[in-house]
């Protein structure tokens, strides 16, 4: 094979390569993550039910920014977004700013023109694919006809706004306190992350803003998700979380009277080795269960049950200087039996304090 062939052959597999990674012309194509069995097999779980977007496709977004369009690195990086998700089960949006190929000077200046549906990955391509620049930036305003949006949703959302954060609008409110609002609305089941495409002031504090405003989401920017690592990474902590290992319980061979709350002697060298445990492992905090046998009413034992996990957590406090805050109680009466209560010996088994760490 002579030289001449090769170069042709080599010049010919980049191009199908770059047809197969969809890329818009002159970009850089990105090897992305869409297969995320790795990722679980480590012990990480979806933690997003639903994703809506937000493209800013104004006038600003026209501008150039690094080389080439705001607008063409923002639709590039939702497009990288949905190859990587595409083996996700969600709920997806899609609000844009500015128009479409086929409702040209039909839409408002602002529109959801996918979902809240069933997450079809080309599907949402297509949609990504069809917005057009046109108009000012009201960034507020989508995010206030979010709270309608997501009205019917069910469980975790995402929002992602990508934007140069130049809000150009006869829109009186703030983005931030639109974003606020939709927080209000949604609470903890919301996390909001922005995109800032550009480097003005202005759009960073915007951007910033916004993110803040949803107390468990991030700001970042194009320029950090246009690497392969990048925009993985981004997909990692929006979409997926570490399995939370489940609660470890033990016995800690506490033992009282019939009646009493008081740490009888007997009971003191466990306490002791569970005291010193926490005094050297500052990060750990645990729940102290107080249980009782059956003998009396329900109230009177779910208030001595927890008169007897108050008292560990006492001798805890006063003997190792541990955190009262690291320390929490509850009563739970004779509704946990661990032993039959139809002998004294089984009562006695009852009569106990159990502890479950809580937090490492």
């Amino acid at each position: 094979m002579d030289n001449k062939l090769k170069r042709l052959i080599i010049i010919l597999l980049f191009f199908i390569v770059g047809l197969s990674c969809g890329c818009a012309p002159k970009k850089q194509c990105l090897f992305i993550n869409s297969n995320h069995q790795e990722l679980l097999s480590k012990g990480y779980q979806q933690k997003v039910d639903n994703l809506l977007v937000i493209f800013d496709g104004s006038s600003s977004m026209w501008d150039t920014y690094n080389g080439s369009q705001k607008f063409d690195q923002s639709r590039n990086i939702i497009l990288g977004m949905n190859q990587a998700i595409s083996d996700l089960k969600l709920k997806a949006g899609l609000h844009i700013i500015g128009d479409t190929v086929v409702t040209r000077d039909i839409l408002a200046n602002d529109s959801l023109i996918y979902g809240m549906a069933d997450y079809t990955p080309p599907a949402f391509a297509q949609a990504v694919k069809s917005v057009q620049i046109k108009g000012l930036t009201p960034i507020s305003i989508p995010l206030v006809k979010s709270v309608e949006t997501l009205k019917d949703t069910v469980g975790n959302i995402a929002l992602i706004v990508i934007s140069d954060g130049l809000q150009v609008s006869a829109d009186k409110t703030y983005p931030e306190e639109a974003a606020s609002r939709l927080k209000a609305a949604y609470g903890d089941r919301l996390c909001i992350y922005t995109i800032l495409i550009g480097d003005a002031a202005a759009g960073q504090n915007t951007m910033a803003a916004v993110a803040r405003a949803g107390e468990c989401g991030f700001v970042t920017t194009g320029n950090t998700l246009a690497s392969t690592l990048g925009i993985n990474e981004f997909i990692e902590k929006v979409f997926f979380e570490k399995n939370s290992p489940p609660p470890v319980s033990f016995l800690l061979n506490v033992k009282f009277d019939f009646d009493r709350d008081t740490i009888r002697p007997d009971a003191k060298n466990n306490l002791d080795e569970i005291g010193s445990f926490l005094a050297e492992h500052p990060q750990i905090s645990i729940t102290l269960e107080g249980h009782t046998c059956d003998m009396g009413s329900e109230r009177y034992n779910t208030t001595l049950s927890r008169q007897r996990a108050e008292s560990v957590k006492r001798y805890m406090v006063q003997q190792f200087n541990i955190n009262p805050a690291r320390l929490s109680t509850a009563g739970y009466g004779f509704s946990q039996p661990i032993a039959s209560n139809a002998t004294e010996e089984g009562r006695q088994q009852n009569r106990r304090v159990m502890a479950t760490i809580i937090s490492k």
